[in-house]
């Protein structure tokens, strides 16, 4: 049985962090213009869509069933909205500025602390496996779109968050009593038992956590990124 940080967690984690490393490297040449950037964010999205969409239907296979297949959690929402999102919208979009960094949160948490991780015999389960790659991407999409400037962070724009915190309440909503999802979006459960870390938890969390972040972008990050300036 796999563990957190047994032997299988930690050399997928010598595997990805350095090719997230190489790759952004990469980019930094690459992106020569802003037709470039744009074309490998949406190569990333591509991806990024293929790896929840594995996930799901794994998921739903082995054990929700197919009437379940639309993700009901903050981090799979946020993989599917993020590569979509990349796919389809243009640049500095007003749903950026909440599920970025949602997904990019969300997505380290669940990189380096994998709760989900002994759902299977094996790291290489296909619930687990397609769980890591989504969330890895997800995360490496979040950090490509902040750090190439493809979005402008600031204190001014937090009003978003809120917004888009109240569509993931109102999906989380209509999966509950449409769908007939026991839970979703941690509405009623906490992500973690017996702790106040609800959705209402998780938000008073969330909401200074994100200012103190805006806030620090700009007096001091604003002059490390974007990485490449045009």
């Amino acid at each position: 049985m796999p563990q957190i940080y047994g032997i299988e967690h930690i050399i997928y984690l010598l595997i990805v962090i350095p090719l997230m490393v190489l790759a952004t490297f990469w980019i930094k040449k690459a992106a020569t213009s802003e037709e470039k950037l744009q074309k490998i964010i949406k190569i990333i999205g591509v991806i990024g869509l293929i790896a929840i969409t594995a996930n799901r239907i794994s998921v739903s296979y082995l054990r929700d069933g197919f009437d379940k297949i639309l993700p009901g959690t903050f981090c799979g929402t946020s993989s599917l909205v993020l590569a979509l999102s990349a796919i389809i919208l243009k640049r500095d979009s007003i749903v950026f500025h909440s599920v970025v960094y949602l997904g990019l949160l969300g997505g380290l948490l669940s990189i380096f602390y994998p709760e989900f991780i002994g759902q299977g015999p094996t790291f290489f389960y296909p619930m687990t496996i397609t769980a890591m790659i989504h969330h890895t991407i997800m995360v490496y999409l979040a950090f490509v779109i902040i750090a190439f400037g493809y979005i402008k962070p600031g204190f001014s724009k937090w009003k978003y968050l809120p917004l888009g915190l109240s569509f993931y309440m109102s999906y989380g909503l209509f999966l509950i009593t449409v769908l007939g999802y026991q839970d979703a979006m941690y509405i009623y459960e906490p992500i973690l038992p017996d702790t106040f870390l609800n959705w209402a938890g998780l938000g008073m969390i969330w909401f200074p956590v994100h200012a103190i972040f805006l806030w620090i972008w700009d007096r001091y990050l604003v002059k490390i990124f974007p990485l490449v300036r045009y």
